[in-house]
């Protein structure tokens, strides 16, 4: 099996891959591409990282808001979603070709 990770390697040697962190296997053969292409900053890998880190805590208290709402509705709040949801739903299932 070959896996291929794209990122650039430091003065130091280490391997520092674009956006999200990954392990890298220890103990494989590896075959090494140096590009003619110089990265700018160091710090383009951790600002994409923590704007990973940011969208995905942002995502995770959409839904912690979602599941408190959920949580807070009341029975007859439940069947008036289902009837609305079943309303608007239909004529949904048509298909497009465009």
């Amino acid at each position: 099996m070959v896996q291929t990770f794209q990122g650039y390697l430091q003065e130091d040697g280490r391997f520092i891959p674009d956006g999200v962190s990954v392990k890298v296997p220890p103990r494989r053969r590896a075959i090494v591409n140096i590009l003619d292409e110089i990265v700018e900053d160091d710090t383009d890998a951790s600002q994409k990282e923590r704007d990973f880190q940011d969208r995905v805590d942002r995502i995770d208290s959409i839904l912690a808001a979602a599941s408190d709402a959920e949580d807070e509705m009341t029975d007859e709040e439940w069947d008036e979603m289902l009837n609305l949801r079943a309303r608007t739903n239909a004529g949904l299932s048509r298909t497009v070709k465009i």
